[in-house]
């Protein structure tokens, strides 16, 4: 015991005496602890509230109706929802595809909870507002722009009932064929002039184009005025739709609401996506999911750069703590040149000299591993606030980690130093050469 007392008192002492140098080295190691710490938590947590956050490119997941069925009940995707966990699920929405004529011009009206869309697709920009009251929609650029309103305007949706000729794929009052809607991985798989959803998905066959979206002729024809409440602008074919809640579109069409397709915004990774597919496709034979590869591919993608440069700036960050605490300890080395070798002309082994120096390595990166991992969970937060503008879940075994790696840079960044230490002469030194 006594022997471990004097140990301690030697390499305190130590310290104490060159607190200028060691001060320089503790910091290294608290910079260097404080940054790994903080991107050890980001790279934990925020990877997590980056799924989320990528997620407003648009939905990843594709609900489509399973056979021949033109559509499938709401209750499904209710159903769905409850399925998924809540801390993945970003949002989920219903889409009914409905042909309708504004002016004569033919063009698709889409019914759905607009709410949902909102939560959706955040990146949308509508010109207006969303929607809030019955009989408001909001009507895409194309739309405005070819019939010549704005915000605030009313217009009037038609819609033939009854048709005296059959579109390809289609029966009268039925929306378009399931196969049609087919989830493809590239945006190009429509056909010129092709209806498409916001996915840009086809919604009706390829012969089908949207000067065939409305009849052209029938003797029932349905009526249903609305306001304009917001121009929506994409750049994409949503900018060629009509988008009402759809109690609205069940009033215009006289039918039964029932979804032509779902898409959902779900916050996994590739793997976990067509696990949950699968997964749903077996779990209600009604309908048939599959995610959108291009967005989950893209999401993984992302993620998988973050996460390798959080290693590569670690990496560095290892590097430099060696670095300050190998050349701080080579000084200490220098300055004590003399004191080691009058130790080994008195008769101290190599082992006494070399347990002392690891000692203050060890004392140097646990209090500045301790330290850097307080900072950097600070920081952790700072920046995942400022950024992701969420906080991030402390990590006791991050807290941890940091300080057992800082602990074990700081001894070996001593071990040059220490050989040094150990091959000095003490005759050479005692002559003083």
């Amino acid at each position: 015991m006594s022997k471990r007392t004097m140990f301690v008192r030697m390499v305190l002492s130590s310290i104490l005496r060159r607190r200028s140098r060691v001060l320089i080295a503790m910091l290294a190691v608290a910079i260097g602890a404080t940054t790994l710490s903080s991107l050890a938590m980001i790279a934990i947590d925020v990877p997590r509230q980056m799924a989320r956050e990528i997620r407003s490119y648009g939905a990843n997941v594709v609900v489509l109706p399973n056979g021949e069925d033109a559509g499938f009940a709401p209750s499904i995707l209710t159903s769905i929802q409850n399925d998924i966990p809540a801390n993945e699920l970003v949002g989920a929405v219903g889409l009914d595809y409905e042909p309708v004529t504004i002016n004569d011009l033919p063009y698709v009206a889409v019914g759905t909870d607009l709410n949902a869309a909102k939560t959706i697709n955040p990146y949308w920009y509508v010109d207006g507002e969303w929607p809030s009251q019955p009989h408001h929609a909001l009507i895409g650029r194309e739309i405005a722009q070819a019939t010549d309103v704005t915000v605030g305007d009313k217009l009037t949706l038609n819609q033939l009932v009854e048709t005296g000729a059959q579109t390809p794929g289609t029966t009268p009052g039925e929306a378009p064929s399931p196969s049609a809607l087919e989830p493809t991985d590239e945006m190009g798989g429509a056909a010129p002039g092709q209806v498409t959803n916001e996915a840009g998905k086809p919604i009706a066959p390829a012969d089908k184009t949207v000067t065939d979206a409305a009849p052209g002729a029938g003797t029932d024809v349905r009526s249903l005025a609305i306001t304009v409440s917001g121009v929506l602008e994409t750049g994409g074919s949503e900018d060629g739709f009509v988008y009402l809640s759809s109690d609205d579109l069940v009033e215009l069409t006289g039918r039964e609401h029932m979804l032509t397709v779902a898409e959902l915004s779900i916050a996994a990774n590739e793997s976990a996506l067509d696990s949950i597919a699968t997964r749903l496709s077996a779990t209600y034979p009604e309908i048939k999911a599959a995610p959108v590869a291009r967005l989950a591919h893209s999401d993984a993608n992302v993620l998988d750069l973050l996460r390798s440069l959080m290693i590569i700036i670690t990496l560095i960050v290892l590097a430099l703590i060696m670095i300050g605490v190998s050349t701080t300890m080579m000084a200490v080395v220098t300055e004590r040149r003399n004191e080691i070798g009058l130790r080994k002309a008195l008769g101290a082994g190599n082992r006494s000299i070399v347990g002392e120096f690891l000692g203050e390595a060890v004392v140097l990166g646990l209090i500045g591993g301790v330290l850097g991992a307080i900072m950097g969970y600070g920081l952790a937060q700072v920046i995942s606030f400022n950024v992701f503008h969420r906080t991030v879940v402390f990590q006791p075994l991050v807290f941890i980690a940091t300080i057992l790696v800082s602990v074990a840079i700081s001894t070996l960044a001593s071990l040059i130093p220490v050989r040094r230490a150990v091959d000095v002469d003490p005759a050479l030194v005692l002559r003083g050469e």
